[in-house]
């Protein structure tokens, strides 16, 4: 892609977008219109090398569960306060 595509993509004129490559740090809206005109999660991209220099692994698990069987697990008050119904 040239400069003068990729300036029309972000909306930035083409003597400005070499500009942004001199830039120590972008705003978020910056990078999502970047990340949207070459069709790349950025963002999706921090949050990996983040999450690989901490050697940790999340994982989020969601599946329903009877009442029954939450009040006989081992939890903190504090949780069945939370997931309380109105």
């Amino acid at each position: 892609m040239t400069v003068t595509k990729f300036g029309e993509k972000i909306n930035y004129e083409r003597t400005n977008v070499y500009s942004i490559f001199k830039l120590k740090s972008i705003d978020s809206e910056l990078l999502l219109r970047i990340s949207e005109a070459l069709n790349f999660d950025f963002y999706n991209e921090i949050y990996l090398k983040k999450e690989t220099n901490n050697f940790s692994k999340k994982v989020l698990i969601a599946f329903e569960i009877s009442e029954k069987n939450i009040k006989s697990m081992d939890l903190p008050d504090e949780f069945f306060r939370l997931i309380a119904k109105d």
